[in-house]
């Protein structure tokens, strides 16, 4: 009888060892960044007609994507949204926007990169002003 249980003890403590989560190394741990550099438009900037919206996003390690918005900073509408979703480290961006303003107006420009699809995301924001 002493030999069973002696056997039955090992494999049930071999399958609980074997269920154990590995432990994750420091660099596991850390998330994944991702640096956003917008070109243009510059911060406080006019600009005259129609602009395009210039960058790069480069990460750490692959991305989601990103999303690019201009909004109406005098009503917070929504004049342009562009949205890429990728699985690579770093983006360019270059999206035209058309809008047809022809007096001074004040826009935000957001560009939000996906670092995960846990949610986890780096911004930018730039203030400038089309006519």
């Amino acid at each position: 009888m002493k030999p069973v249980l002696i056997i039955l003890l090992a494999i049930s403590s071999f399958s609980i060892a074997a269920c154990k989560k590995k432990k994750k190394s420091g660099s596991e741990h850390e998330h994944a960044s991702a640096v956003i550099t917008i070109t243009s438009p510059a911060e406080n900037d006019t600009i005259q007609g129609n602009f395009v919206v210039t960058g790069t996003i480069a990460g750490t390690a692959d991305l989601h994507g990103y999303q690019v918005t201009v909004t109406n900073t005098l009503n917070d509408s929504i004049i342009y949204q562009h949205e890429l979703h990728d699985h690579v480290a770093d983006f360019t961006i270059n999206q035209s926007v058309n809008h047809g303003f022809t007096a001074y107006t004040p826009l935000k420009l957001v560009v939000l990169a996906a670092i995960d699809h846990d949610g986890n995301m780096e911004s930018k924001t730039v203030y400038f002003t089309v006519h």
